[in-house]
């Protein structure tokens, strides 16, 4: 668009200047505002000190801990429990059930971060569905390799941030590390998925949050005290 605009730019009759065709200002302006979206979210972030290991703190020690949980997909709703369960050989396993105990999925997150599937609802088993649960409990559990990690801050808070094959997950939090704020997992330029984990008793968070940015895909989960 900018291109054909600055080519159907043309002078004035006997005066040399260059003038815009008619409306081209109101183009000019919206191409203008299309290339400032184009910038990164990120760009203002600062190389930051300290180590990235502080975030393990944070990491949920999940053994046998149930949640409530809401899942709004598109136009579909979804209300049951989910439950973590710690397993012998170190994976843990990820069940989400109706009350009744009609099971919608049953995951296996593995010691070597490894993933199986056990179990998709028929009508739920796209490799879409499958691939973005996945990656959203993965945010989650935090098990991701600090290896490559680089640390990052802007006025008020860090960022860890760890490489992935479209852009970061990066992990949020005050700049003490003391207080996970949220977690992003992005693209090159924006977010593309929030987590929040709230009020942790006993390196368990209360309250988990996962929202996508770009389509609805929300889980909200609730823990139940046993």
């Amino acid at each position: 668009m900018l291109y054909l605009l600055l080519n159907s730019v043309r002078k004035c009759p006997g005066h040399g200047k260059a003038k815009l065709p008619a409306g081209g200002f109101y183009v000019l302006l919206v191409c203008t505002l299309l290339l400032g979206g184009c910038a990164s979210a990120y760009r203002h972030l600062q190389p930051g000190s300290g180590s990235a290991d502080c975030i393990t703190q944070f990491r949920p020690q999940f053994t046998n801990t149930l949640y409530s949980t809401q899942v709004n997909v598109l136009k579909h709703h979804l209300s049951g429990l989910l439950f973590f369960k710690q397993m012998p050989d170190s994976s843990l396993r990820v069940v989400f059930a109706n009350e009744m105990g009609f099971k919608f999925f049953d995951f296996e997150f593995t010691k070597d971060s490894g993933f199986v599937k056990h179990y998709m609802l028929p009508k739920m088993d796209k490799k879409a569905v499958v691939k973005t649960l996945r990656n959203d409990f993965e945010l989650v559990l935090m098990r991701a390799s600090l290896s490559q990690a680089r640390v990052l801050q802007d006025s008020g808070y860090r960022y860890v941030a760890i490489p992935t094959a479209k852009g970061n997950n990066y992990y949020i939090t005050d700049a003490a590390c003391t207080r996970l704020e949220r977690i992003e997992k992005s693209s090159k330029r924006k977010p593309v998925v929030k987590v929040w984990m709230r009020h942790y008793v006993q390196n368990v968070p209360d309250t988990i949050l996962i929202q996508h940015q770009h389509f609805k895909f929300n889980i909200s989960l609730q823990r139940v005290q046993k």
